[in-house]
């Protein structure tokens, strides 16, 4: 990075080569004005004087040459202080302020130098130097950005290395510690893992969901994969864990699922796969939050969803092979309703808008195509199982 120096009356050319000379002295002078000038350099212990001192020499020696009109002159020195001290956690105000303190060092030295018959060159003079001092500050402080965006994507991908391994068990006991520590975990406390399905993938299922729990106390760390939106929480209160169903489902585009709480991390790895089954305890498609444990016939399901494919073929298959995809649907709806209404066929053609004759018809086709009555326990046991089973793993465009 480089710029057009305009060109300098001679008379400033004489004194910035006069301060050139001085350089070590400018220096030492410069090192001293900052670290008495800013607390944040008296206080940044990774800073040496060393590292300081260089710094401080190269951009004087910088700006003296580019105020000298020594043709286009590399603004790296600025770049390099600006990446200097975002690496060793120096204040970007701090690092503005002590290149006012150059600005300032160095007019008044050029002051000192300049004589009775050279006063008409100030004004043209002091420009000169805010403008260069202008260039540098803007230079560092872009560099600064830069590395402090650069360093906090590198954190937020090392976190998402540490969490994916945490959940994948891949971390042994004596380095758990230290991941949790890198991980603001607590070594004991109350957790929990959230898996949330994408509606789109590579998408966040929950967007800024972890500024929304911090404000409630909660500390979440996530990692997005490409179906999936996975967290682990730390709760600083074991009764926070029955408020996060609605704090998450506030924010949810699809289905989400919570394991139970538990007090290690190195409990994580379970709870990721009771975080997984929970999510896959409601339908496909479906908005809701589910905590591992709370449905027991979906749970099951979900734990063995070849068995339950199994099964609902084999009790569904007539209905579910029916060419007719509209009775096919019909019939099923009318099924599901009738068991959320607790068998009663009247409650279910209310709720329908049809007469109860109708409801009678359709679990009488099901019964001439499944073989089972639906008046018999046990028969209707099964068609709960297959309707539960095909409800929960046939995608919604089926």
């Amino acid at each position: 990075m480089s710029v057009a120096i305009r060109p300098e009356l001679d008379h400033s050319t004489v004194l910035a080569q006069r301060l050139l000379a001085r350089l070590e002295e400018l220096t030492a002078d410069l090192v001293v004005h900052i670290r008495a000038g800013d607390h944040a350099y008296a206080e940044a212990t990774q800073l040496t004087d060393d590292q300081l001192t260089n710094s401080v020499r190269d951009n004087v020696a910088s700006v003296l040459t580019q105020l000298a009109g020594s043709g286009h002159v590399s603004l790296t020195a600025a770049a390099a202080a600006g990446r200097l001290k975002a690496e060793q956690g120096v204040p970007l105000a701090a690092l503005l302020h002590a290149y006012r303190l150059c600005g300032r060092l160095i007019w008044d030295r050029l002051l000192d130098e300049v004589g009775e018959g050279s006063r008409e060159s100030l004004p043209h003079l002091a420009s000169e130097v805010w403008k260069i001092i202008d260039e540098y500050s803007s230079a560092a402080a872009e560099a600064y950005s830069g590395h402090v965006a650069d360093r906090a994507r590198r954190d937020r991908e090392e976190r998402r290395l540490m969490l994916r391994s945490l959940l994948d068990g891949n971390i042994d006991s004596n380095a758990l510690w230290e991941v949790a520590r890198h991980l603001q975990l607590p070594q004991s406390g109350t957790f929990v893992v959230v898996s949330a399905e994408l509606a789109t993938r590579g998408v966040c299922a929950l967007e800024g969901i972890e500024t929304h729990l911090a404000a409630r106390y909660i500390n979440s760390i996530w990692l997005t994969e490409l179906d999936t939106q996975i967290g682990l929480l730390s709760l600083t209160a074991a009764r926070s864990v029955a408020a996060l169903p609605a704090l998450l489902r506030a924010s949810a585009t699809g289905r989400i699922g919570l394991s139970r709480p538990f007090t290690t991390p190195a409990e994580a790895v379970a709870a990721l796969r009771e975080a997984e089954l929970a999510c896959h305890c409601t339908e496909p498609g479906a908005v809701a939050v589910t905590t591992y444990g709370d449905t027991a016939i979906p749970l099951f399901i979900a734990h063995a969803p070849n068995a339950g494919q199994e099964l609902a073929q084999h009790i569904l298959g007539p209905v579910l092979d029916l060419p007719d995809p509209q009775e096919r649907a019909t019939l099923l709806d009318t099924l599901d309703m009738w068991f959320e209404c607790n068998g009663s066929s009247t409650a279910v053609a209310a709720r329908l808008h049809y007469h109860r004759n109708t409801i009678h018809h359709r679990l009488r086709r099901i019964q001439e195509l499944t073989g089972r009555d639906y008046t018999d326990p046990k028969q209707t046991a099964e068609l709960y199982l297959a309707l539960r089973a095909t409800r929960l793993l046939t995608t919604p465009s089926r």
